[in-house]
């Protein structure tokens, strides 16, 4: 039998997209046959692109209309995952409905705005190609914009500006589009601002109505000392400009802009860039290698994580090493970097061999992450010292002396779970020649960032840098990343992971060395970013606009989700845990008698539980008091770091909502693994299950998220995804309010490197959508709830 897959591109209910007219030599359909041609689209992720850009445009305003508006809207991507693509899929389907000059502002550095207006010239525009509409193309590849003069806009057709969102440029936009004046009437104008929480929030306050002022005593909008920020205020007056502008947003890390005030207007310049008409989330794309890969249950059988001691991170922030002029007499094993440097540039040379003997990967850049420090001066010195290191091994090479037993040695510990294309040996040989070939470069605002990935496409690159790696440029077949920087503020951190991206074929190598601290930010991050996609696709299924719904984002316990000076509108709701599964990703594995503690009243708990039904992989017991789930929670002995899952004040909300007539049955599962060490938990047997450390005592996302199902009517498989992976999201939403379930993972000991006990005893709940709302959320205050 034949499976036909059917895209929907429409919704049910009518929309102005309905009304349009077939462009059958229109700009999508040209952009779809280049991209088809490529070779690097195939069909899935290609009618994945029409659908997710045909959604955003029916939330665009109507360029046919013939009122002014003025459209905000915010679209949420994953951190390198192809925004550019849904974004210039969004301009085309733009320019065949009607609107005629397409903005994009793109980054404050020229590399990206370079980048980007090549691959809109070759995908949008499709230079030197007969047909389809006719642009103007205000902008090149190596020259931003100049005014080309208000006149060109009585031209037909279509305009394409590709700026930086710097105050220079904006200036010079803006001073273009005043002049243009009434020209403007007929030419709806598209803004795209890509990366839009960087730079484009305003942090200062707005000028408020006065009928006193007079508006000829106003001047440029970024020259004032009062009201918004440059900026901000530069993009909001060239919206202004033109009587049908659309603004879009678009980011990974949109903390700021939902928290931005939907009423803030300014005398001068306008509504402020509050997306208030829509907020869209786009699909996790195939093949994509993000926070839940590397952090969440999907990294369970990974061995991505190294931990980078306390005396390597001092050492490396040092001051600069005395050197000397004496002559190198080289030591295989000595070094000049940390250990754990020193480990992962020899990971990245194995790594590099690794990669060469892959067919699909033969003559493709290969690139390493050293991100230490914002200080220009750091970044050299750790450069500096990195090539000392290459050329020490170097030397010993030259030398007559054998680095085979270091390099095997390091294949072992890192790469043991890797498949090899070829034998050890062959590998460890072919490291030292990626040891002979790497370059190591700093990329910051002093060396400027231009990695020759072009000109060079097979070369091994160390990129050493700080905050010119934090944003827009791609690291081409990263796989190493030894990332030490800390931040305050959950979107920086998260825009500074370059190692998120697209991995074919080469996932199983990324390896990252960071601390157990910044490894643990990671790793409650994954729930963070869940969250907030939740109350996206939650915004969606209700029909409501975010100026008519607040977007809830769950807090992180150790950072912020964004500046202080962006989140002025931030309201935190009173503490409950609604619809949530709290977990103990970090475990007490450094104390004995915690975990001892903890083994004996699992014990207890399920011989209170009794009896049970065995189902697969594990236990299940029913209809349980609150009570009995409370003095465990209680009594269950936490790591003191913990916040997501505290016992007793989780035991204090679920005997209050009990008192309300919720939470009043419980379940509780003991969780196993079919081919885990059998181990007895209160008389029942089970298989322990395996959970990896990502750093000294955090284990990552415990919940196998079927788990969360099998209490409910039709078990875990009655919540399957289309791709097949379980919703857990959706479990819990089906969970009835008065039905709670606790979860008991009896861990295995070996890998979390503890003794002592048969088996670490973590916990996790699945919890029901209750009256008293989410649990430590944060949302707009300027938005009704």
């Amino acid at each position: 039998m034949t499976i036909v897959r059917i895209m929907e591109l429409r919704p049910s209910i009518y929309t102005w997209t309905d009304s349009l007219p077939p462009a059958p030599d229109g700009a999508w359909v040209r952009l779809e046959r280049r991209l088809r041609a490529d070779g690097r689209w195939t069909a899935d992720p290609l009618a994945s692109l029409a659908s997710e850009s045909a959604r955003v445009l029916r939330h665009l305003p109507d360029p046919r209309t013939p009122a002014s508006f003025q459209g905000r809207g915010l679209v949420v991507g994953y951190v390198q995952s192809g925004k550019t693509a849904n974004y210039t899929a969004v301009s085309a389907r733009a320019v065949d409905a009607g609107y005629r000059l397409i903005v994009v502002l793109s980054g404050i550095h020229d590399a990206l705005r370079n980048q980007t207006q090549a691959r809109l010239e070759r995908e949008l525009v499709g230079q030197g190609e007969p047909g389809g509409p006719i642009w103007t193309v205000l902008t090149g590849q190596t020259e931003d914009f100049r005014s080309p003069g208000a006149e060109v806009l009585q031209k037909s057709g279509v305009f394409l500006i590709v700026a930086k969102k710097i105050v220079p440029i904006l200036e010079r936009l803006d001073a273009w589009l005043k002049s243009a004046g009434s020209m403007l009437d007929d030419v709806p104008m598209l803004l795209i601002d890509d990366e839009a929480d960087q730079a484009s929030i305003n942090t200062r306050g707005n000028r408020a109505p006065d009928p006193s002022m007079d508006d000829e005593e106003e001047e440029e909008p970024a020259r004032s000392r009062e009201g918004p920020t440059a900026t901000n205020a530069l993009i909001r007056s060239l919206l202004n400009r033109a009587p049908k502008a659309a603004y879009v947003a678009y980011t990974a890390t949109p903390f700021a802009n939902i928290l931005i005030d939907p009423a803030a207007t300014d005398r001068r310049v306008g509504d402020d860039l509050f997306p208030r008409d829509f907020a869209l989330q786009l699909p996790r794309p195939e093949g994509y290698t993000g926070t839940e890969e590397l952090f969440g249950v999907s990294a369970h059988n990974r061995t991505v994580f190294r931990r980078v001691a306390e005396d390597d991170v001092t050492q490396l922030r040092q001051a600069a090493r005395r050197r000397s002029s004496a002559p190198m007499i080289a030591a295989p094993q000595q070094v000049l970097l940390p250990d754990s440097l020193a480990d992962a540039l020899a990971a990245f040379c194995l790594a590099g061999a690794i990669r060469e003997r892959r067919p699909s990967l033969t003559d493709q850049p290969h690139t390493m992450l050293v991100h230490v420090s914002s200080r220009v001066r750091d970044q050299a010195r750790v450069a500096e010292a990195l090539r000392d290191q290459q050329a020490l091994w170097l030397e010993a090479l030259r030398q007559g002396q054998d680095l085979s037993a270091l390099f095997r040695e390091q294949l072992d510990l890192h790469f043991l779970t890797v498949e090899l294309p070829a034998s050890p040996e062959d590998i460890v040989n072919g490291a030292l020649e990626v040891l002979s070939a790497l370059d190591v470069v700093e990329l910051n605002s002093s060396t400027g960032e231009n990695l020759e990935y072009d000109v060079r496409p097979s070369r091994h690159v160390v990129a050493v840098g700080g905050n010119r790696l934090s944003r827009g440029l791609t690291l081409e077949g990263l796989t190493i990343s030894y990332f030490l920087r800390t931040a305050t503020m959950a979107d920086t951190l998260l825009q500074m992971a370059r190692w998120y991206g697209f991995r074919t074929g080469y996932e199983d190598l990324i390896r990252i060395w960071t601390t157990d601290g910044i490894a643990h930010w990671f790793t409650e991050l994954a729930l963070v970013e869940q969250s907030l996609r939740d109350s996206l696709q939650a915004l969606n299924r209700a029909g409501r606009r975010p100026s008519e719904m607040a977007v809830r984002l769950r807090a992180h316990s150790g950072l912020l989700l964004t500046a202080r000076n962006k989140s002025g509108m931030a309201e935190t709701f009173q503490e409950s845990w609604s619809g949530e599964h709290p977990q103990t990703i970090i475990l007490p594995l450094r104390e004995p008698a915690r975990l001892y503690a903890n083994r004996i009243l699992a014990d207890k708990l399920i011989t209170m539980a009794a009896p049970g039904r065995e189902i697969s992989s594990g236990w299940i017991f029913r209809d349980l008091p609150p009570e009995i789930i409370c003095d465990f929670l209680r009594a269950y002995q936490n790591h003191p770091d913990t916040v997501a899952l505290r016992g007793g004040a989780l035991a204090d909300w679920i005997m209050q909502r009990a008192s309300e007539g919720e939470l009043t049955d419980w379940s509780l599962f003991l969780a196993g693994a079919i081919r885990g060490t059998p181990v007895e938990i209160g008389g029942f047997s089970t298989g322990l299950v395996t959970r990896a450390l990502n750093s000294t005592e955090s284990i990552g996302i415990l919940i196998d998220p079927r788990h969360e199902g099998v209490d409910l009517v039709g078990g875990a498989d009655a919540f399957r995804r289309a791709s097949g992976n379980y919703d857990a999201e959706a479990m819990r939403t089906a969970r009835p309010t008065t039905q709670g379930l606790l979860i008991l993972y009896p861990l295995d000991p070996a890998p979390l490197q503890v003794e002592g006990v048969d088996a670490v005893v973590a916990i996790a709940l699945s919890l029901p959508r209750t009256s008293d709302g989410q649990s430590r959320t944060i949302v707009n205050r300027g938005v009704v709830t």
